[in-house]
């Protein structure tokens, strides 16, 4: 049901992005088509319709009750043991590490405990994660992860759309169709190998290693896949410049389908009658000319780059399963929730928030033309190098990959050596066992242990 969200955002996307922005207008100014850059989508009715699912589901959320009714076929025991833990802040309690429970006495007395422990154990608790090494390389590793993550998902439409000279309909439709069913069947096969080979922290590390190095290699392949376009966007030449065209006006005509011009004054035709261009200085006389970007849709090198990209977002996401087994199995059982939780705001800190903003700024470094919003700061961009924007993109991508692969690295070299030093100690003769432990030294059943 998770996966089903993202197929229906892309598909309702793609629909609202295929229509004029605004609604009621049958008419389309200067006759522009989905395939140019200057096509605005009704982008905002998307958020028309997420706003209004949001808040009619919430009602029903508000239908729960603020407490779920106990399973009566519950044991006595098993009520005893949630009491005791849940009557102290379990945080604290896991913080501690073989600290006893307290007898809790009366109501007053646990909330008194809870207000003591209650920020002295959070930062206590934060401290022992971060002291452990596998935790803290895992999360490292995930948030690394993460930024590519989060960048392809915020700017692969446009990549495609640039890139393969598609419409941002139909690229939405593509992207769509490859990420969602190769994210949900990674994420299901990660799960199931998982399961099926019974994976330890160490099996789970060569399993992401494996995987990251595919997902590498295929990043690389992605880099040299491309449109190999003769397009040429012309600027100011020689037999325009007496014309003064402005830099901020995009009415693109294509001549031959080879260069594209910004607009007929740059082309220096000084005679335009809606689509006919004529005495047009910078061309041979007689050669047709039309409105529009020049369209040079390679299918074969779209179709490599899609079917690429399906691979590498499954091994993306075949990691998604052990990377969560391993924090699970790396720290306490009382931390694993908590730990869970400082994962996901470390992810947001170091991935989730910059990777949108640097890649953006990677992407609009290849512009070659802007809009003019105002008189003093630019607009949206019409044009980007697709000649340049696959390497710059995936130059960076492969980098920040070859960074969690150093990590990762790093992250089997030690767990390898955790697990000689015990093979080591086993293999000497152990001491001999009394029979019976003082009483000082028994078990104490109140003892929280680690698992």
């Amino acid at each position: 049901m998770v996966a089903l969200g993202p197929v229906l955002g892309f598909l309702m996307g793609s629909a609202l992005l295929s229509q004029w922005i605004n609604i009621g207008h049958t008419e389309i100014p200067n006759g522009i088509t989905t395939n140019d850059p200057r096509w605005i989508g009704r982008w905002w009715a998307g958020f028309l319709v997420s706003a209004s699912s949001l808040t009619i589901l919430s009602f029903f959320l508000c239908t729960f009750p603020d407490k779920l009714p106990r399973d009566i076929n519950q044991t006595e025991e098993s009520i005893d043991v949630s009491q005791s833990t849940n009557s102290i802040c379990a945080l604290g309690q896991a913080a501690t590490r073989r600290h006893t429970l307290p007898k809790i006495t009366n109501p007053t007395q646990c909330t008194f405990l809870c207000r003591i422990s209650k920020i002295k154990d959070i930062f206590t608790s934060v401290t022992d994660l971060l002291m452990n090494f596998t935790y803290l390389l895992i999360v490292l590793i995930n948030s690394v992860e993460s930024i590519l993550v989060v960048s392809f998902t915020t700017f692969m439409v446009k990549y495609i759309e640039s890139v393969f000279n598609l419409s941002s309909s139909l690229s939405s439709i593509l992207t769509g169709s490859i990420v969602v069913p190769a994210a949900v069947l990674g994420t299901f096969t990660g799960g199931y190998l998982v399961r099926r080979f019974h994976m330890g922290i160490l099996q789970c590390i060569k399993m992401i290693l494996i995987a990251c190095s595919i997902s590498w290699f295929g990043l690389i392949a992605l880099l040299f896949l491309k449109c190999k376009s003769t397009t040429i966007y012309q600027g100011d030449t020689y037999c325009s410049k007496s014309c003064h065209c402005s830099s901020h006006v995009y009415e693109p005509i294509c001549y031959q389908e080879e260069i594209t011009y910004l607009s007929p004054c740059h082309a220096g035709c000084t005679f335009v009658n809606g689509s006919d261009y004529s005495n047009c200085t910078c061309l041979p006389i007689g050669r047709p000319i039309r409105s529009g970007s020049c369209q040079n849709i390679c299918v074969t090198e779209t179709f490599l780059f899609l079917s690429i990209l399906f691979v590498v977002t499954f091994f993306q996401t075949l990691m998604a399963t052990p990377q969560l087994i391993i924090i699970l199995r790396s720290v306490q059982h009382e931390l694993q929730s908590f730990g869970l939780g400082l994962e996901n705001c470390i992810m947001k800190i170091l991935a989730q928030i910059p990777a949108p903003i640097l890649f953006g700024i990677i992407i609009d470094d290849q512009c070659l033309f802007w809009s003019q919003a105002t008189c003093d700061r630019r607009g949206s961009c019409f044009i980007y190098n697709g000649d340049r924007l696959p390497s710059t993109l995936f130059g960076t991508a492969i980098i920040i990959k070859a960074i969690s692969f150093f990590l990762l690295t790093i992250l089997l070299i030690v767990t390898i050596r955790r697990h000689k030093i015990p093979n080591d100690f086993s293999s000497r003769p152990s001491p001999p066992v009394p029979s019976t432990l003082p009483c000082q030294e028994q078990e104490d059943p109140l003892i929280i242990s680690a698992l």
